[in-house]
């Protein structure tokens, strides 16, 4: 289940990012602005249960990777 939910997720960033970038060549910014926003949450959707992911994000909420 948990796969393909981070499939799922990942197919409509994938969608997003496409129509970001057609919003980008046609000049609408305050589109490009919201689609970049529900990409991201996309993303963060995509990563919400994933083991590996969530170690990362313990990591980094330590410091350790950051400069």
């Amino acid at each position: 289940m948990m796969d393909e939910r981070r499939d799922v997720a990942l197919a409509i960033k994938s969608c997003l990012d496409s129509l970001m970038s057609d919003a980008t060549r046609c000049d609408l910014d305050d589109l490009v602005r919201f689609l970049s926003l529900a990409a991201l949450a996309a993303e963060e959707a995509a990563v919400a249960h994933d083991p590996h992911a969530l170690r990362m994000k313990a990591l980094m909420a330590t410091g350790a990777g950051h400069c």
